[in-house]
């Protein structure tokens, strides 16, 4: 599966980048809606935890994102959701 680097604005409240707020891929910004996942993978390879978020946008985009021990973001899934006004 490929990874884009992005570039991702978090809420910050006890810890830092504690929940993406808004997202810019390739120039273009989404504004984060409702979290709908977030968890954190640790690897046997590696020591450093991964955090995963899955996000739904303001505009209806389903977002997988993926947050690096280094503060790194990547673009895992980015998937259109049907959604209509009376169920945002």
């Amino acid at each position: 599966m490929q990874r884009f680097a992005i570039q991702v604005e978090c809420y910050a409240g006890s810890r830092a980048d504690e929940r993406p707020r808004r997202v810019l891929i390739e120039g273009r910004p989404y504004r984060v809606a409702r979290l709908l996942s977030s968890s954190i993978e640790q690897s046997l390879a590696d020591t450093a935890p991964t955090r995963r978020f899955r996000v739904i946008t303001e505009d209806g985009w389903q977002l997988d994102l993926i947050c690096t021990a280094d503060g790194d973001w990547f673009l895992e899934r980015k998937t259109e959701t049907k959604t209509t006004d009376e169920h945002r």
